[in-house]
C-alpha cells in the first residue's frame, strides 16, 4: 500500500471512498482486464507547442503492453522543420539539436503506423495526441483505432483525487514518475492504466453500466472501457439510489438559536489562558508548541467581545495565529451553549483551510466538535437536473471548432456524487464549456425544495444545510454571508455570533450583494425562457409534460392562461431584443473610445450622461422592457397559482416561478437605475466594445455598504468579529469602520485591537524605495522601471514576484525584460491573457529560481514559502483608476474623498503585497517599491507607516541592484 496515497486525495474524501483507493494497486497487479489487457499501445508526442494549426511533434514514443507488460518500443525524435521554444525545451529537455537529423513527422508517423496496426490506443489527454499523430497523410491510418483517454478515466473513476496530471497520478500510486519526456511519460501511463481499470472496475456496477450508456463509442472512445465492466445483469441506475448508497449517515440535534436564550454561559478569561498553555487545547496540538503573547491577547479580545455582544476589529500580524486564535474561544461558547458560531472567509481556500485543517486538529484535542461548510447553491450539483440530463441524453458539443461529448463531464460529474457525502464541486475537474455549469447546478430562484424528489437530507444543497444546523461552527464565505443579510436570512441557518476572517475584502463583497445590476446575458437568458420557438420557454415545457393529464375546464383555463403567458412572454422577448444592443451606445461617452488596448470599459453614469438624449433613449427601451416584464410576470405568477395542486406539476411550476421572481427582480432594477436618481447609489455601466458580444452590463452601485449592514446584520446579530492583517491606515481604524458602518451608532459599537506580527519582520524584510525613477506619468518612467527589474532580477537570481496594476505595462515589461534574464539563464514567466493563475502559481512554487510578472489576483492569497519567493516589486501604488464609477460618485460628495477611501485602499492593497513575502518565521526577502511618489507626496509616509517592516532604505536603481548582488554572492 502506498502510504503517501493520501496526500494526493481531496479534503473531505469519506474514508469509504479513500479505503477504495487504496486498494487499486494491489488489485491491479492480480487482475486480469480480459480485452482490455491485450494488443494495447500506450502513445505520448512532445510537440512544440499546443496549437494543432501552427504546431508541430518533436518526439513519438509508444509501448505495446500485454497483461500489464510492456514488450515492445517505438521511440523516435521527429524534426519538426521549425525551432523548438526556449519554455518548451525547457519542459521537455528536447532540444533543436536533439531532433536536427531525426525523421519528418511524416516518416516518424509512418513508423507508428506500422507498429500500432489495429491495437487500442492510450493517452493521457488523448484528443491532443490523436491530434498531432493523425494530421499528416501517413499517419491517417490511425484515425481507424480506438483511442482510450487514461485522463477521461482518472477524472471519473478517481474524481477525489487533488490532480489528474499524469506526474501527480504516477506519484500518488508509485508509479515511475514523469518527466515531461515522451518516453518516460509513456513508461508512467503503461502503470497507471492498469490502476484506472481496476479503479473502474471498482465503481458500482448500476453506475459504470449507465457511464457505458451515455455515448456511442463513435463518438466518445474511451466508453469501450466502461462497456468492458459493465454487468448485464446490474440493476437500472438510479441516481436515487446511488446517492442513498453511498452517503455517510448524520443524527445530530439542530443547534439552538442564540436569541431564545436568555443567559449565556463563556468561556473565562481562565479557560482562554489555559487553551493557549503548552499543556492546553491549543499546546497539544503541536510538539514545538510555542506561546504567543499575541494570539493570546488576540483570543481574549474575542472572548470578551463574545461575552459583552459587541463587534471587534482585530488586526493580527502575519504568524500571530488568527484562526486558532478566534476558532479557540468562539468553540467553547458554542460547546457551553448548544449554540453555532460562523466563520466566514473571503476566500474558499481559507474556507477550505479552516475545515479540513483546523478545526479537525481542535476537534483532536478538545473532543467531539462538529463543523460544516457552506457555499451557494451553484456550487453543488443538482440532483434534479442531473437526473433529468441522465434521461434526457449526452450531446456533441463544439467547442472552438472542435467536437466534444458530453458523456466524459457527466461521467465525472456522476461518479463525484457517488464519492462524497455533502462536498461542493468546485474541485472537480469538468469542461464547463462542453457542461455548462447551470446545466447542473440550481439557483434558489430554481430549486424545486420540498416538491422535488431528491429534497431532503439526499440534496447536497438543502443536505447539506440540515447538516449545517447541527453544527458548533459553520464555515462560509463572504459571498454567502452577504447574500444571505440582502436576503433577510433566508440562506444560512440562524447564527447570532459571526467572526469574518480575512475582513478586509467584506466591504467590495458586502457592495456585490447589495448592489443592483441589468447583464445583458442574464436578460437575454430570460428572454429565451418566454419567447416561442425556443427550446427553453417555460410555458411550451409546461404544456408539453400537462395538457394530456389536464381534463375538460381544466384543460381549457389552462391552456388560456399558457396563451396569455406565452403572448406576454413573446412581447418581453421583443423588448429585450431592442433594449440590449442599445445599451452600447453609451460607448459614446467613453473617454477611451479611441483606444483599442482593452475590450471592457467601465463608464460612471454621471447626471450629465443621465441627462443625455442617448440615455434617455435607452430608458425609453427599458420602461417598455419593464412594462413588457410586468405582464410576463403577472401571466406567470397566474401560472404558478393554477399549478400549484396539480399533480406533476411541481417541476414546471417552479420553472415558471423562478422566472416571475427573475422578471420581478429585473423590473426592480429598472426602476432603480433608470428612475429618479437615489443618493444610496453609485450609477455604472460596463460595456465590451466588440459588437458582436452582448456582455454589456449596467450597475447601481451602494455608495454606504455600512448602512445596508446596520440593517441587515448589525441588527440580527450579537456581535461580529473582523478580523485580517491589513486593516488599519498608519495603525488607525477610522477607515475600516466608516466603511463596514461600525461605531456609527449604539448598535455598531465596535472595539478595535492591533497586534503586530509575531515574526520579526524588521530583520528579515527590508523595503528598497527606488529614488531615481520617474513618476509613474512620466513619459521616461518605462525605461526606467525595465533597467531597475532587469537589474534586481539578475542580482537576485530568480525567485521575484513583480506585481503590476497595468496589463498594457506589464506586457511592454515583459517583452524588454525576459529576452535579457534568457541571456543569463533565469526564466520570467507572464500572467498573459488566458494562462492559468493556478498553474502560474504551482510552476512559480516548484522553480526556485523562476521569476514572475503578474496582476491582482496574485496581489493576495498566494503564498510562496522559503526561497521560492526571495523578492516583491510593486511598480507602481494600487490606486483605483480616476474614472472608477464609484469614484467619481463620492468625489463629488466628498471633497477630500481621494484621501478617505482611495488612499486607504490602496495602502491596504500595498500590505497585502508585502505580505506575501514573508509567509513564516525563518523567511526573509526584499520589498522594493518603483514609484517615487512615496518620497515626493506628502502621502508617501502613510503607506511606508503602515508597512510590516520599519527597515526602510532610499536608494538610486543603481545603489539596490549593489546591495542585492552583495546579499547573493
Amino acid at each position: 500500500m502506498n502510504s503517501n496515497l493520501d496526500t494526493y486525495i481531496s479534503d473531505g474524501t469519506p474514508e469509504r471512498v479513500r479505503e477504495r483507493y487504496r486498494r487499486l494497486s494491489d488489485l491491479a497487479k492480480k487482475a486480469d482486464f480480459g480485452a482490455l489487457d491485450e494488443n494495447i499501445v500506450v502513445i505520448d508526442t512532445e510537440t512544440t507547442g499546443f496549437s494543432f494549426n501552427h504546431d508541430e511533434l518533436t518526439q513519438i514514443a509508444a509501448a505495446r503492453m500485454e497483461h500489464g507488460e510492456v514488450v515492445d518500443w517505438y521511440v523516435t525524435f521527429v524534426n519538426p522543420g521549425k525551432p523548438i521554444p526556449d519554455d518548451v525545451a525547457h519542459l521537455t529537455n528536447i532540444h533543436d539539436e536533439d531532433v536536427a537529423d531525426a525523421p519528418s513527422p511524416d516518416e516518424a508517423l509512418a513508423g507508428l503506423v506500422e507498429f500500432a496496426r489495429d491495437a487500442k490506443m492510450v493517452a493521457h489527454n488523448a484528443e491532443f495526441d490523436r491530434t498531432f499523430t493523425t494530421r499528416h497523410p501517413s499517419g491517417y491510418p490511425l484515425l481507424d483505432n480506438i483511442w482510450i483517454d487514461s485522463l477521461d478515466l482518472a477524472r471519473i473513476a478517481l474524481p477525489r483525487m487533488r490532480s489528474h496530471r499524469l506526474i501527480d497520478l504516477v506519484k500518488a500510486f508509485g508509479a515511475p514518475t514523469s518527466t515531461h519526456r515522451a518516453d518516460d511519460d509513456v513508461a508512467a501511463t503503461c502503470a497507471l492504466f492498469r490502476i484506472l481499470l481496476a479503479a473502474v472496475h471498482e465503481m458500482p456496477p448500476a453506475l459504470v453500466k449507465c457511464i457505458a450508456l451515455l455515448a456511442p463509442v463513435e463518438q466518445w472512445n474511451t466508453a469501450v472501457v466502461f462497456q468492458h465492466f459493465a454487468q448485464p445483469e446490474a440493476k437500472p441506475f438510479s441516481l436515487k439510489e446511488l446517492r442513498h448508497e453511498s452517503m455517510t449517515s448524520y443524527e445530530r440535534r439542530p443547534r439552538i438559536d442564540a436569541k431564545m436564550i436568555q443567559t449565556m454561559e463563556y468561556p473565562t478569561s481562565e479557560d482562554i489562558a489555559q487553551a493557549f498553555s503548552p499543556t492546553g487545547i491549543v499546546g497539544k496540538l503541536y510538539d514545538d508548541f510555542d506561546p504567543r503573547e499575541e494570539q493570546l491577547t488576540m483570543a481574549q479580545e474575542v472572548r470578551a467581545a463574545l461575552e459583552a455582544s459587541e463587534n471587534l476589529i482585530v488586526e493580527a500580524g502575519t504568524g500571530v495565529g488568527k484562526s486558532m486564535a478566534y476558532l479557540v474561544p468562539a468553540v467553547l461558547m458554542a460547546k457551553k451553549n448548544n449554540i453555532a458560531i460562523g466563520v466566514a472567509t473571503k476566500t474558499n481556500a481559507l474556507l477550505d483551510q479552516l475545515v479540513y485543517h483546523e478545526l479537525p486538529a481542535l476537534a483532536q484535542s478538545l473532543g467531539d466538535i462538529t463543523y460544516a461548510p457552506l457555499k451557494g447553491f451553484s456550487h453543488y450539483p443538482c440532483l434534479r437536473k442531473v437526473n433529468r440530463f441522465v434521461k434526457e441524453g449526452v450531446n456533441m458539443v463544439d467547442v472552438q471548432g472542435t467536437e466534444h461529448s458530453q458523456a466524459p463531464s457527466l461521467g465525472a460529474l456522476l461518479s463525484f456524487i457517488d464519492q462524497t457525502d455533502y462536498d461542493d464541486m468546485d474541485s472537480l475537474k469538468m469542461d464547463y464549456r462542453v457542461v455548462p455549469r447551470r446545466a447542473v447546478t440550481t439557483t434558489s430562484h430554481d430549486c424545486l425544495r420540498r416538491k422535488c424528489p431528491f429534497y431532503g437530507t439526499t440534496c447536497f444543497v438543502h443536505g447539506a444545510r440540515r447538516f449545517a444546523e447541527t453544527a458548533d461552527v459553520v464555515v462560509t464565505n463572504h459571498t454567502l454571508l452577504f447574500c444571505d443579510a440582502a436576503a433577510d436570512n433566508g440562506l444560512l441557518p440562524p447564527v447570532r455570533h459571526w467572526i469574518l476572517d480575512e475582513a478586509h475584502g467584506a466591504e467590495a463583497e458586502a457592495r456585490r450583494a447589495f448592489s443592483l445590476e441589468i447583464a445583458a446575458e442574464d436578460v437575454i437568458r430570460l428572454a429565451q425562457k418566454v419567447a416561442s420557438g425556443e427550446s427553453r420557454n417555460v410555458y411550451a415545457r409546461a404544456e408539453k409534460k400537462l395538457s394530456s393529464s389536464l381534463k375538460n375546464d381544466g384543460a381549457t383555463l389552462f391552456e388560456g392562461l399558457v396563451g396569455k403567458a406565452k403572448s406576454a412572454g413573446d412581447m418581453f422577448a421583443a423588448a429585450t431584443h431592442e433594449f440590449v444592443p442599445h445599451i452600447k451606445d453609451l460607448l459614446y461617452f467613453d473617454p477611451n473610445k479611441r483606444s483599442r488596448s482593452y475590450d471592457r470599459t467601465e463608464l460612471w453614469l454621471n447626471d450629465d450622461i443621465r441627462a443625455s438624449e442617448t440615455f434617455g433613449s435607452l430608458r425609453t427601451l427599458a420602461k417598455a422592457m419593464q412594462v413588457s416584464a410586468e405582464k410576463a410576470t403577472t401571466c406567470s405568477q397566474e401560472l404558478v397559482g393554477y399549478l400549484e395542486n396539480i399533480e406533476g406539476a411541481a417541476e414546471p411550476q417552479r420553472e415558471i416561478a423562478s422566472v416571475a421572481m427573475d422578471l420581478k427582480d429585473l423590473v426592480g432594477s429598472i426602476e432603480v437605475i433608470f428612475g429618479e436618481k437615489s443618493d444610496s447609489y453609485a450609477y455604472a455601466a460596463e460595456l465590451c466594445r466588440k459588437k458582436d458580444k452582448q456582455t454589456d452590463k449596467l450597475e447601481a452601485l451602494v455608495v454606504n455598504v455600512g448602512k445596508a449592514l446596520e440593517d441587515k446584520l448589525y441588527s440580527q446579530t450579537k456581535s461580529v468579529v473582523f478580523a485580517s492583517a491589513t486593516l488599519s491606515i498608519d495603525g488607525d481604524f477610522t477607515s475600516f469602520e466608516n466603511a463596514m458602518g461600525l461605531n456609527a451608532g449604539e448598535g455598531t459599537r465596535a472595539h478595535t485591537c492591533q497586534l503586530n506580527s509575531s515574526y520579526d519582520f524588521d530583520k528579515n524584510m527590508t523595503i528598497y524605495v527606488a529614488s531615481d525613477i520617474p513618476e509613474p506619468s512620466d513619459p521616461h518612467y518605462l525605461d526606467a522601471l525595465e533597467r531597475l527589474l532587469v537589474g534586481t532580477h539578475i542580482a537576485q537570481q530568480g525567485s521575484m514576484l513583480t506585481l503590476f496594476t497595468n496589463r498594457r505595462e506589464m506586457e511592454k515589461c515583459f517583452d524588454v525584460v525576459q529576452p535579457v534574464l534568457k541571456e543569463e539563464d533565469l526564466r520570467l514567466v507572464c500572467q498573459k491573457w488566458g494562462v492559468s493563475v493556478k498553474g502560474l502559481r504551482d510552476d512559480f512554487i516548484k522553480d526556485r529560481h523562476l521569476s514572475l510578472f503578474a496582476l491582482k489576483s496574485f496581489w493576495e492569497g498566494f503564498d510562496a514559502p522559503g526561497s521560492t519567493l526571495r523578492g516583491v516589486i510593486i511598480p507602481k501604488l494600487p490606486f483605483s483608476k480616476p474614472t472608477d464609477p464609484l469614484s467619481c460618485e463620492r468625489a463629488t460628495r466628498d471633497d477630500h474623498a481621494w484621501s478617505h477611501y482611495s488612499l486607504p485602499q490602496a495602502v491596504l492593497e500595498t500590505k497585502q503585497a508585502a505580505g506575501r513575502l514573508i509567509r513564516k518565521a525563518s523567511d526573509k526577502g526584499v520589498l522594493i517599491l518603483a514609484d517615487k511618489r512615496l518620497i515626493t507626496k506628502s502621502y508617501g509616509k502613510v503607506f511606508l507607516r503602515s508597512l510590516p517592516s520599519k527597515t526602510i532604505e532610499v536608494c538610486t536603481t543603481d545603489e539596490i541592484i549593489a546591495r542585492l548582488a552583495a546579499a547573493n554572492e
